[in-house]
């Protein structure tokens, strides 16, 4: 095998230039191709204990309680060795949450144009595309070269067990790979809540130009984008073959209401090591026995526990947890105030003199507006003349019963025919009143007196007949 001689200077250039060659150089020195001087092997144990991190990234208040929450299950429940880094949009955060991020989180990258432009500026001004900014945040974290290795997770995150082994397990992994958990709703994708990765100045360039490429991102967030992006192969991607290298669901278990999902729930739970509650409602948007799946009620105490645990001062709880849920892509626009123009106080140069506005027109019928108005209108085919009062009314004749047996049917149908027609001519000339002075005058008492009578005539005449036969 062929050695190749090398000095702390060499070494020392191939680190300032270009990382991506360092790790090349790594490489071969395990494989035993490059053989160093004590000094260099010094300076390369140096060099290469460059720090690890956990990071995230919060950019709005809605966030700052599930982001100190992640922090503090980190470092005081879990103990991790590694440091504690956030990439933080101070424009959206209040300076109590600032004060409460600074006292747990041990490097705080303040995220601002410098930070998202710096040597990308020309790259962006090229594309034309400076909403892009938005998308670039968590792309991002390729461009933090100070450390070797970075363990990103989602502030929406919970951890359940100590992490620290990914970066043990992960640290041969190149700027080119990514390493993740598959995603629940299409396990052929990762879920961006977990990343390990690699920072690369040239990966980060070629995260930014790919992101400016039509439909770069199937979701239009960084999810779609990165997954786009990490399963490029090298001819479209005019650079090595990216690679998705695939982490156990356990790593990033988000909630579902799958049939499936409740069982092995409770099969694998305590084998969980990350819950990432996804969705709009999080755990400090929401109290533990609300109206949502009995699983999620679980897992939601399970953040609630670490939050009352780091968190008991009221101001601090009243600050974290009154924020319901995360403002519109529009709250920071900002709208002069309107006044009527009743309500100023610029008096008119000249008074508009009081006049009746009333016109003729205004006793107009309205305009015809349903169907039936439209219809023509007809002449009534009948008239009922108005009867004065000196008009005499005249009296229908009185009908007079004939009791004798020998009245022909005939002649009752006849007689009452020509009194119901008597009636209806002069039915609408009648007077109804009540007249006492008629002969015929009508008693109530002798009426009901020959009611009562009828049963005995009647059964009078039945006997006077069964007595005949």
């Amino acid at each position: 095998m062929h050695q190749i001689q090398i000095d702390n200077w060499e070494l020392l250039w191939v680190l300032v230039t270009n990382k991506l060659k360092f790790l090349t150089f790594k490489k071969k020195i395990k494989r035993g191709m490059i053989r160093l001087h004590t000094r260099t092997k010094a300076l390369l144990s140096v060099e290469t204990s460059m720090p690890t991190a956990f990071i995230t990234l919060l950019t709005s208040e809605p966030y700052v309680a599930g982001a100190l929450v992640l922090a503090q299950t980190l470092k005081n429940e879990l103990h991790t060795k590694h440091k504690l880094a956030i990439l933080l949009d101070p424009t959206g955060i209040s300076p109590k949450s600032l004060q409460l991020i600074k006292l747990i989180y041990d490097d705080i990258i303040p995220i601002d144009d410098k930070l998202i432009n710096g040597s990308l500026k020309e790259v962006i001004a090229k594309l034309g595309r400076d909403e892009l900014n938005i998308t670039f945040t968590k792309i991002l974290l390729w461009n933090q070269i100070r450390y070797s290795k970075l363990v990103y997770l989602d502030s929406d995150t919970l951890p359940l067990k100590n992490l620290d082994h990914l970066f043990e397990l992960y640290k041969d992994t190149e700027a080119h790979e990514i390493v993740a958990s598959p995603d629940i709703g299409w396990p052929d994708i990762f879920n961006s809540g977990l990343l390990i990765l690699t920072p690369d100045e040239q990966i980060h360039k070629e995260l930014v130009l790919f992101s400016g490429v039509q439909d770069a991102s199937f979701d239009g967030a960084d999810q779609g984008l990165l997954n786009e992006f990490f399963h490029l192969k090298p001819k479209e991607s005019n650079s090595t073959s990216k690679k998705w290298i695939r982490l156990p669901f356990v790593y990033n278990v988000t909630p579902s209401d799958n049939y499936q999902y409740l069982p092995a729930l409770t099969r694998f739970f305590k084998d969980i090591n990350l819950l990432h509650f996804i969705g709009r409602f999080k755990p400090w948007h929401t109290k533990v026995n609300s109206s949502t799946l009995e699983s999620d009620s679980r897992l939601h105490a399970l953040w609630w526990e670490k939050f009352n645990k780091y968190y008991t001062e009221e101001s601090d709880r009243i600050g974290l947890l009154n924020i319901n849920l995360a403002q519109g892509e529009a709250h920071k626009l900002n709208f002069g105030k309107l006044i009527n123009s009743w309500d100023t106080n610029d008096t008119p140069s000249q008074l508009i003199e009081p006049f009746d506005q009333t016109t003729l027109e205004d006793d107009s019928q309205p305009s015809k507006i349903f169907p039936w108005e439209h219809r023509e209108e007809k002449k009534p085919t009948r008239i009922f003349h108005k009867v004065n009062e000196d008009t005499p009314i005249r009296k229908p004749p009185i009908l007079k019963s004939s009791r004798k047996s020998g009245t022909s049917t005939s002649a009752s149908a006849s007689t009452s025919a020509s009194a119901s027609a008597s009636a209806s001519t002069s039915a609408l000339k009648n007077n109804y009143e009540f007249n006492t002075n008629q002969d015929n005058d009508f008693d109530p008492e002798k009426s009901l007196d020959e009611i009562s009578k009828l049963p005995i005539k009647l059964l009078s005449k039945k006997r006077e007949s069964e007595s005949k036969k």
